[in-house]
């Protein structure tokens, strides 16, 4: 039976790396195995200190999803072709 250490190298994890290196490929571990998006201990102690930055990009991201745009596209025939200067190949 392997150790977790034996597996983790395996895997790449990179016991030198920085913490947050460490911490966001355990992250994407999880969200890959489980498909559960987790908050690392830095992304914890960054909300603590700085609440008030989460509170306005929710904020923001909320009145940016009520707030649809329909794409238009203009295909009219006033666009001139695109010119290509490639020989056809027979």
């Amino acid at each position: 039976m392997k150790k977790i250490g034996d597996l983790m190298a395996e895997l790449g994890f990179n016991k030198n790396a920085p913490q947050s290196v460490k911490e966001a490929y355990i992250k994407h571990l999880i969200k890959a195995a489980t498909g559960v998006s987790v908050t690392t201990p830095s992304e914890k102690s960054e909300i603590a200190q700085h609440p008030e930055k989460i509170v306005s990009m929710n904020k923001a991201a909320a009145v940016a999803t009520r707030v649809p745009q329909q794409l238009s596209f203009d295909f009219s025939a006033d666009t001139p072709a695109p010119s290509s200067s490639k020989k056809a190949v027979s």
